[in-house]
């Protein structure tokens, strides 16, 4: 069975921002809605990418987080092995055995910068 994701990734709990709204800096949890096969699914796998790129610079495995009510999944970015001072978007896909979805469509841009994780925005 192929697997199949659904993803809205929200960085930090972000989402679109009004124009005058700084992006956000070096986000600590990503969001996604889980695949309509996720009791098939092994896990989950985020990709870090350069804008216009359609390779990502890095990727880390997020695991089989269990989704909410709403078929949300929230995982805590404890490390975010990037460049500083580059700007990045975020994609999911779900892996399930060796099959592997398409890259979700990408987060809202956030900066990787020194310092500590941004506080969340409240959706």
């Amino acid at each position: 069975m192929k697997p199949w994701i659904i993803v809205a990734l929200a960085l930090g709990l972000f989402v679109a921002a009004p124009a005058t709204a700084q992006v956000p800096k070096n986000p600590s949890v990503a969001t996604f809605t889980a695949s309509a096969d996720h009791a098939s699914i092994t896990k989950y796998v985020i990709g870090y990418f350069l804008p216009g790129a359609s390779d990502p610079v890095t990727t880390a495995d997020l695991g089989k987080p269990t989704p909410d009510a709403s078929l949300v999944c929230t995982v805590t970015l404890n490390v975010m092995p990037l460049t500083f001072a580059a700007n990045y978007t975020a994609k999911v896909k779900a892996v399930a055995g060796t099959a592997e979805s398409v890259w979700s469509e990408p987060s809202n841009p956030f900066d990787r910068v020194p310092g500590p994780p941004s506080k969340p925005v409240v959706k």
